[in-house]
């Protein structure tokens, strides 16, 4: 037996007296760090894990009894439908995300697939590893957005999993049906305790460590975990309370004033009009062709777009959506976050919007806005949004690897070529709506914002997701080479 598991088969136990002295000393001290929670800006997130027959439905039921089960979600993952088997992974995680202030049980969680794969052999060693890195890396993002993370791994003796999955167990330690199979159970034991083993050590950090119980007993195994989880709530929330570190100021940039990578954008490019007709049908047929060809195959297209104020996205994006079906697309246009977004991690909002394989989407400002109106503006701390793009690129890489083609474009004009605009959408009385003062306001932060679009391409320009800049002074043109850039991708793609 793995040396990390020894001291989870010594037999703690507790005597049902016992039981129920710490029970209802307990109870009412769950209840208030609840209600402190339903005031606190953070979420709490409960991971429950472990062997089958340890009794993770039971404690999960045990937890809803001693608690107030209307602030608690509980999601049980040992299903998939094929809503989630038909976009990323960690779709069906982030759709279910417990908003700030309340609690989400997660039964399974984005530990099982790989921990089940790990003991077939269906995953590599090294694969499994990247499994578990990513899963680390997940759950890092989770807590450095303020999330409270408890993970319990239950933890049951070879016999004491055989005779619960027989129901030979004695009735007062029964837990609920398991669907397993206990003679297969009883043969892969050692192989699930080796890969447990690697899956706890990879994953055990300082921001979301692990609490290994000993299950054998149930009384034991529910007192430990609903003191376990007390005590994570209320340190959570005095540490919280007493962090009065002042907000982060970025410093003067000494690259204001020097060249950006936007200054070797062709702004002279043009096109006649009568080009841009035949050019338009041409690339409206392929992208219209290649949509249906997408759908086939079962394959989506992610496309941003991004760029300045008057740029001209509405109508480059209105060039690409005259190409496709609607029934093959949904474009998600995104302001300020509502209410309901601001109480959720910040990809959240994007992550929900996701369309299912063969069904593109598109979006009218981003995630991205992170590491541009949040950074320029400072509604994003200096921490928040340098992290951002490390948790971008991770988000963009399960994209990809899933399946879908994640196009992205910023479309560049020059500083001269939007005030012109900004004018004829003051004099012209159909297109006011567009104007606002925020407008002219971001136009005076140019440099500030010249600068965050450098960073935000140098860092999340990657292999599987490259910005491409679009050349934005003629719309005409501009709409085109982004038409263009799109069939030039989705070709390549699917040609392999």
């Amino acid at each position: 037996m793995p040396g990390m598991f020894e001291a989870l088969e010594t037999g703690k136990s507790i005597k049902g007296s016992d039981f129920t002295k710490l029970r209802d000393a307990l109870r009412p001290q769950l209840i208030q760090a609840q209600l402190a929670l339903a005031k606190a800006n953070y979420s709490v997130i409960i991971v429950i894990a472990g062997f089958d027959g340890a009794g993770k439905g039971a404690l999960v039921h045990r937890i809803n009894e001693w608690m107030d089960p209307r602030r608690i979600d509980t999601n049980a993952f040992w299903q998939h439908s094929d809503e989630e088997q038909s976009r990323p992974r960690y779709w069906r995680y982030w759709r279910h995300m417990p908003p700030k202030g309340q609690i989400g049980i997660m039964m399974g969680s984005w530990y099982q697939a790989c921990g089940y794969d790990g003991m077939s052999d269906s995953l590599s060693s090294d694969e499994l590893a990247l499994e578990l890195q990513e899963i680390e890396s997940f759950e890092r993002m989770l807590t450095d957005d303020g999330t409270l993370l408890i993970k319990f791994w239950l933890h049951v003796s070879r016999e004491r999993q055989n005779l619960q999955l027989r129901e030979e167990a004695p009735l007062k330690m029964q837990n609920p049906r398991v669907p397993a199979d206990p003679d297969k159970w009883w043969d892969k034991y050692p192989k699930a305790l080796e890969i447990s083993a690697q899956l706890i050590t990879a994953t055990d950090s300082s921001h979301s460590p692990w609490h290994l119980i000993e299950a054998n007993n149930p009384n034991y195994r529910d007192i430990t975990v609903a003191q376990i989880i007390v005590d994570a709530m209320t340190g959570h929330a005095a540490r919280e309370s007493t962090d009065t570190s002042p907000k982060q100021t970025a410093p003067i940039d000494h690259r204001i004033g020097q060249p950006t990578v936007l200054d070797k954008v062709d702004l002279t490019r043009t096109l006649e009009r009568d080009e841009y007709k035949v050019q338009l049908r041409k690339q409206q047929d392929n992208l219209q062709d290649l949509a249906w060809e997408l759908n086939a195959r079962q394959r989506s297209v992610v496309a941003v777009f991004e760029g300045w104020d008057a740029a001209g996205k509405g109508s480059a994006i209105r060039r690409v959506t005259q190409a496709i079906d609607p029934r093959l697309y949904k474009l998600v246009q995104y302001a300020a976050p509502s209410d309901e977004e601001r109480a959720q991690h910040y990809l959240w909002r994007f992550w929900r919007n996701l369309q299912r394989d063969g069904r593109s989407t598109l979006f009218d400002r981003s995630w991205y806005g992170r590491v541009l109106v949040e950074r320029v503006e400072g509604f994003a701390q200096p921490n928040e949004w340098k992290r951002a793009y490390n948790e971008i690129n991770m988000f963009e890489k399960q994209l990809v690897d899933h399946g879908n083609i994640v196009v992205k474009f910023w479309i560049h004009i020059s500083p001269d070529e939007q005030l012109a605009r900004f004018k004829a959408r003051e004099n012209e009385p159909h297109k006011h709506y567009k104007i606002t003062d925020e407008d002219w306001r971001n136009r005076e932060k140019w440099e500030d914002y010249a600068l965050a679009v450098e960073d935000m391409v140098a860092h999340t320009s990657t292999h599987h997701a490259p910005w491409t800049l679009v050349a934005g002074n003629s719309k005409l043109s501009a709409r085109i080479d982004i038409l263009e850039t799109l069939c030039s991708e989705i070709k390549k793609e699917l040609q392999g």
